[in-house]
Parts: structure tokens; sequence; C-alpha cells
């Protein structure tokens, strides 16, 4: 019996597909693609948690958009449906955008 691949092999052609656009993702960096590979396993982790879990879910998902370049960013947004319902895209993205995903409000650690 296959094994279903993972929502962070599967999330980027899918988002490809989706935007109809085979260079979407040729923006992203190497801290940009990890990032959005991690957004998709956080979207599931809210997909699949209580309200505490989701709470921090959304936390990580937060900061993962702050390791994005800012012009990057509507590629996770675009990869919401893929793991949850399409009803679920706007209603996370309008959380998120509450909590903040601009500069990160901790100490540089470069």
């Amino acid at each position: 019996m296959p094994t279903e691949k993972p929502c962070c092999q599967t999330g980027p052609k899918w988002i490809v597909e989706r935007l109809k656009d085979k260079h979407a993702l040729a923006p992203l960096t190497g801290q940009d693609w990890r990032a959005l590979t991690a957004f998709f396993h956080a979207v599931a982790l809210y997909g699949n948690s209580d309200g505490d879990g989701r709470r921090s879910a959304l936390l990580a998902m937060a900061y993962l958009l702050r390791a994005m370049q800012p012009s990057t960013r509507h590629l996770a947004k675009a990869g919401i449906p893929h793991v949850l319902d399409w009803s679920d895209e706007d209603r996370i993205w309008a959380q998120l955008e509450i909590i903040g995903f601009g500069a990160p409000a901790v100490a540089d650690v470069s």
C-alpha cells in the first residue's frame, strides 16, 4: 500500500497548479522554501488541534511568515486550502493579519 506524501512535499506543486504559473515558486530563497514547507505543517496542526493548539499553530504560522520575504507570503496563503478547506483560507489569513507578521519582535540573532 503506497504511503501518502506529506503536505510539505505535495503543497508546493499544488500551489503552482492552483496559480497556473509554473514559475510561481521561482522567487523563493532557501529560507523562504523552508518556511513555506514548515507553514504547511503548521496549517495541518491548526486543523487537528483544540483551542490552545490552534492558537499555538497560528503563532507558528505568523513567525514562519516573518521568515519569508513579504513578496512571497501570498504563496503560503494560497497553500492553506491544500491542507484544509477552501473556506479556511480567508479565515486563517485574517487571524494571521490580526496577529501580525511584519518585523519580528525578537532581538537580532545575527
